[in-house]
């Protein structure tokens, strides 16, 4: 299939891995790249092998006439019109996370790949990496630490601490969680600045064209059904260590994930539920293939790339990739944390906004 790349050098560039998720993948031809700026754009053109490189997306779309566009800058605030333009042209897309800045545009970019009938898949790479999908989710489902209780993540410390990166980076959790557990029951959340209550005048435009953030610290609890409860915590800290990982606790034990791009061993193993601070050398790594590498989150994109050639030419997928309904609920989970912090109390879904709430913040 006739693949186009779409990045942005400057401005948001191109995402994790994505310039590269299909190249060498088979079933895909890399046709072109399109990038404002010129000196990134011949960088990247001879780094994928772009046989042509493009100022204006557009029109490499209506030159080159891609079936598969990747849009891989991580400007969020872009995302929706590069989505509008690919679909309205009968493009699939491949779509740099997290979706989008709001509910809102996930809802427009649904409605016009329906119109169009193409497909969008945003790009998890949990979902095409093995241990993930092959060993840790199964050995939690089949009882590995017994009855899932509490899943805790440790979010980035250092300058993104706090909501800066909450829409960015998490959903790569959340996705997890809902493959083991489903969609969340309520949150109940608080957002602090240098240690008190986050307010209003604490609203500031967060990076990469999220939209609205504040505060420098962040917890946001979500209980699922069965009484299964996931403890979110990120705040500015001083950056020298970067936890970024999940917990899961059982009634028999904990598994550990440190999260994506991190090229540390996937998964650790502890029998005990709630694992001693000292003198406890039980942690142990679970194996599982392949091995970790600075390629593997590059191989994660080119799995996902093959599966969605695949679904897109009739044969099975491998891999069960991430399309927009989920990206959605995922980025609502987190817009409940921004409402249950303006309100002072739990909030369920669906929101009463598909806006991102801190806009009307007052």
């Amino acid at each position: 299939m006739r693949v186009g790349i779409v990045g942005h050098t400057g401005r948001g560039h191109y995402g994790h891995y994505l310039d590269m998720a299909f190249v060498g993948v088979e079933g895909a031809e890399i046709v072109a790249l399109a990038d404002p700026d010129e000196e990134g754009r011949a960088v990247a053109v001879a780094k994928t092998g772009a046989p042509k490189g493009y100022a204006n997306y557009i029109e490499m779309l209506e030159t080159e006439k891609p079936d598969i566009a990747v849009l891989a800058s991580r400007e969020i605030g872009d995302h929706l019109d590069l989505v509008l333009h690919c679909v309205e042209r009968g493009v699939h897309v491949y779509l740099e996370k997290p979706v989008a800045a709001s509910v809102a545009q996930v809802d427009q970019m649904i409605a016009a790949r329906d119109k169009a009938g193409v497909q969008v898949v945003v790009a998890h790479p949990w979902r095409g990496h093995p241990p993930i999908q092959q060993v840790a989710i199964p050995a939690i489902k089949g009882g590995k630490i017994g009855a899932p209780r509490l899943c805790q993540i440790y979010g980035m410390g250092g300058e993104h601490g706090g909501d800066q990166l909450f829409l960015d980076l998490y959903p790569h959790f959340f996705d997890f969680v809902w493959q083991l557990f489903g969609a969340p029951l309520w949150c109940h959340a608080h957002l602090t600045q240098d240690g008190r209550n986050a307010t209003p005048a604490d609203l500031k435009e967060g990076v990469e064209g999220m939209g609205l953030v504040a505060g420098d610290g962040i917890k946001a609890y979500y209980e699922f059904a069965g009484g299964v409860a996931v403890d979110f915590e990120s705040y500015r800290g001083d950056g020298k260590e970067i936890p970024y990982r999940i917990d899961i606790h059982g009634t028999e034990g904990t598994l550990s994930m440190p999260g994506p791009m991190v090229n540390n061993p996937d998964i650790f193993y502890h029998p005990l539920v709630n694992p001693g601070l000292i003198g406890d050398e039980r942690w142990e790594v679970v194996p599982s293939e392949p091995p970790p590498d600075d390629q593997k989150w590059l191989n994660a994109h080119r799995r996902m790339a093959r599966s969605m050639i695949d679904g897109l030419q009739g044969r099975k997928p491998e891999w069960d990739l991430v399309g927009l309904e989920n990206a959605r609920l995922y980025l609502e989970m987190a817009m409940m944390a921004h409402a249950s912090h303006i309100v002072g109390a739990r909030v369920s879904l669906p929101l009463a906004t598909t806006a991102n709430p801190f806009d009307d913040w007052k």
